[in-house]
């Protein structure tokens, strides 16, 4: 008996720490897979399209955002703002974003995963997009891609997911309305760019008066 006495005070002597970091792993809330950590991090940019639509703003002037008001910064706090807003800088930071949703959100994951890559990340961003550029939207949606939009826009078990993408207030009943959903798209993709710019404006340390 005492050989076996000793073989279980070395196994916990050199290996305890091990079999207790091997317990606390095992006690921790359960983690989102990474292929659909990875595929609500696609459908949260298509979703939230930023990175396209301050590219595109940045292209059409080299003053953006600031326009006029561009002479009253450094060129070195313009160089960085517009870094801060561009696809390179933000997209990065909205798919960290998504996975640190899909982590903490596991139990309506597939849900959410769902209804976003049934149409309504699609056609939001979509919305985003054309609403930016003021062109006309939901031209091509199928009947299944305007239920998931209006699903995603109006039903209570996506509200976690609605404030979570920050278009929580911007959607409603109507949105199956094209006229409607362009409207909406414009005004959503305005209110998220006002949040990043106020973001960048911060950490390049640009007064954020000048944004107004």
């Amino acid at each position: 008996m005492r050989p076996a006495i000793f073989s279980r005070r070395r196994l916990r002597r050199c290996c305890g720490p091990a079999l207790a970091l091997l317990a606390a792993g095992c006690a921790q809330p359960p983690q989102a897979p990474v292929d659909r950590a990875e595929r609500f991090a696609d459908a949260y940019v298509q979703l939230l399209p930023l990175g396209r639509l301050m590219d595109h703003a940045a292209a059409q002037d080299p003053r953006w955002p600031l326009a006029e008001k561009a002479a009253l910064v450094s060129d070195a706090q313009m160089g960085c703002m517009r870094e801060a807003l561009s696809s390179r800088s933000v997209t990065p930071r909205q798919r960290q974003t998504a996975r640190e949703y899909a982590q903490t959100h596991t139990a309506t994951l597939e849900a959410d995963l769902q209804v976003l890559e049934s149409g309504a990340a699609r056609l939001i961003g979509n919305a985003m997009l054309a609403g930016a550029q003021g062109h006309a939207t939901m031209a091509d949606a199928t009947p299944a891609e305007v239920d998931a939009l209006a699903a995603f826009a109006t039903e209570p078990r996506f509200s976690t997911l609605r404030q979570a993408t920050g278009l929580d207030r911007m959607l409603g009943a109507h949105t199956r309305n094209a006229t409607d959903a362009r409207q909406r798209g414009r005004d959503a993709g305005h209110a998220l760019l006002v949040k990043a710019m106020t973001d960048a404006f911060l950490r390049c340390h640009i007064p954020v008066k000048l944004l107004y």
